[in-house]
């Protein structure tokens, strides 16, 4: 058993593909909690890729130390790049009392070796958008359970599609809104990827029949064409202000579900495979109390279900 007396800071480290200024769900998610667990009086550093040359390498981002690195793009070579800039930084890692990966064991996997006392943990934030989902994918999410001293699994479906059990199960969570929100009759926001395995093409069907509608698209991608016939594109940009005066929201994930909760939004959700289905139909989204639900989940007491499985596991 791990035990932290609650006096004494934790030295954590995240090791995450990406991270703010970039866009996205699993980005959101590392900064709001790295956020709280430094207001907890943590010690956080995130290792990430520098995905755009004008970051700076080292930088202290709200309480939170941010370093990036660059590796080449291609299979073997980009993995191979990450062991070896982690093993030339591996002060990183022996200075953590705590090693948290978002997603990407894969980076941790041989220090998990040469460090196989130090706690390592891993957040799954869901599947890769590929249907079927490959066995490479599956393989990898139950090789990083096994090795890990604990996991967190954003969503239930992720359990029954790689075979893995989870130490607990999140869905993420969003700020409580106190700012009235002022809503347009006949008004959608759609938050997400414009990607068919999102279910964007059974929306857009949707709309063809139901066309007293007008959208806002809160993201981009392959779809972009078609989702210009039915709305504005306003590509990857804070949703809040769409939120505010939407009436229905059809979210592209958890995060934006969530949020669009949070705003008073109603939510219409889309599938177009099994996969996306269970990812919907087995969370509490579809429940009937799911608002009042909803606004009890946020990120400080997401950030204390990360501190409990420390605290919890072996």
């Amino acid at each position: 058993m791990i035990n932290f007396a609650v006096d004494y800071y934790l030295k954590i480290l995240f090791l995450t593909n990406y991270f703010y200024p970039h866009v996205g769900g699993v980005e959101k998610h590392v900064h709001e909690i790295g956020r709280k667990l430094s207001d907890k009086n943590q010690k956080i550093t995130i290792i990430t890729e520098k995905f755009d040359k004008k970051l700076k390498n080292e930088e202290i981002v709200q309480g939170i130390k941010v370093v990036r690195f660059t590796y080449p793009h291609t299979k073997f070579l980009g993995l191979v790049s990450i062991w070896f800039w982690l093993l030339k930084n591996r002060n990183l890692i022996e200075q953590a009392d705590v090693i948290q990966c978002h997603d990407v064991f894969i980076w941790y996997l041989p220090f998990r070796f040469l460090y196989p006392n130090k706690p390592v943990y891993t957040t799954f934030h869901g599947w890769e958008e590929v249907y079927p989902i490959p066995r490479k994918n599956i393989f990898l999410k139950r090789l990083a359970q096994k090795l890990s001293f604990g996991t967190i699994a954003v969503g239930k479906y992720i359990e029954k599609y790689y075979g893995i059990k989870a130490n607990k199960i999140t869905y993420g969570a969003a700020k409580n809104i106190s700012t009235p929100t002022h809503k347009e009759n006949n008004k959608i926001v759609y938050v997400g990827r414009l990607d068919k395995n999102t279910g964007l093409l059974k929306f857009l069907r949707w709309l063809k029949e139901n066309k007293k509608y007008s959208v806002d698209f809160c993201g981009d991608g392959n779809l972009r064409r078609e989702c210009k016939k039915y709305g504005t594109i306003y590509g990857f940009t804070d949703p809040g202000p769409f939120y505010q005066k939407a009436q229905l929201c059809v979210p592209g994930g958890y995060l934006s579900a969530l949020e669009a909760l949070n705003y008073n939004c109603q939510i219409k959700l889309f599938w177009d495979n099994k996969v996306k289905e269970d990812y919907w139909k087995m969370s509490p989204f579809v429940k009937k109390d799911a608002v009042s639900w909803a606004k009890e989940q946020t990120w400080g007491k997401l950030a204390n279900e990360y501190l409990d499985l420390y605290n919890s596991t072996k």
